[in-house]
């Protein structure tokens, strides 16, 4: 059964996922789609153009757990994922799946993304990856632009498990590393404070934030060197 969005802008939407309480935001391009974190299944998903991308935050299950089932629903879309992460997709103890009661293994990635990419989505959408690690080696955040003639305007920051609303990933995972994390969070406060103060930064469990409320969490808590 589809279930109901919420709108961020008028190209970006997302879900909240039940049981693994994560966020699935869905980007809307001119031809087709772009989903971020497959959490649910296809059947819950308004595929309002055909879906072009499958993009994970990182691996552990929370934000993958339907990934078998889009590929084999859809085994001509290409996933995409850091690299960081790929030793996690087969042991249930590094993605987490076990302590969920569903130890499973995932496909691995058909595209690896590394910090810096730029992945063309379409002639006015394209995304910048940076690889944020602390909560895991691969977890990355996605910075969404339109182009509007000659200039590349950012839309929404995809977070995933790096950055929350007044909070940030915990560390004690396997692969999690605390220094490494305050090294990304110090890095996205240097980002976000270039960016439009209303930019909303779209973590991957509970409330959406901007660049402007995240950077002052930021700065009060020690990020802003």
């Amino acid at each position: 059964m589809i279930k109901q969005s919420l709108q961020i802008t008028e190209e970006l939407r997302y879900y909240r996922e039940g049981f693994r309480s994560c966020n699935v935001y869905v980007l809307t391009c001119f031809d087709f789609e772009v989903l971020f974190d497959p959490s649910l299944s296809p059947d819950s998903v308004e595929q309002k153009r055909p879906i072009s991308k499958l993009i994970a935050t990182h691996a552990h299950y929370d934000h993958i757990a339907m990934i078998n089932e889009w590929k084999k629903e859809y085994p001509d879309v290409p996933f995409l994922m850091h690299g960081g992460d790929i030793e996690m997709l087969d042991n249930s103890t590094l993605n987490a799946s076990i302590f969920f009661g569903r130890p499973n293994s995932y496909v691995k990635p058909d595209l690896v993304l590394n910090d810096g990419d730029n992945i063309e989505l379409d002639g006015r959408y394209f995304l910048n990856v940076l690889n944020t690690p602390g909560h895991t080696m691969g977890s990355s955040c996605f910075v969404i632009y339109r182009r509007d003639d000659t200039e590349s305007i950012p839309v929404a920051m995809i977070s995933g498990d790096t950055l929350f609303d007044r909070g940030w990933g915990r560390t004690d995972f396997a692969t999690g590393d605390d220094s490494l994390m305050r090294d990304s969070l110090s890095r996205l406060f240097r980002i976000l404070s270039r960016m439009p103060d209303d930019l909303p930064v779209c973590p991957g469990h509970s409330a959406l934030t901007n660049a402007a409320d995240a950077c002052r969490f930021l700065a009060a808590m020690g990020y802003s060197n």
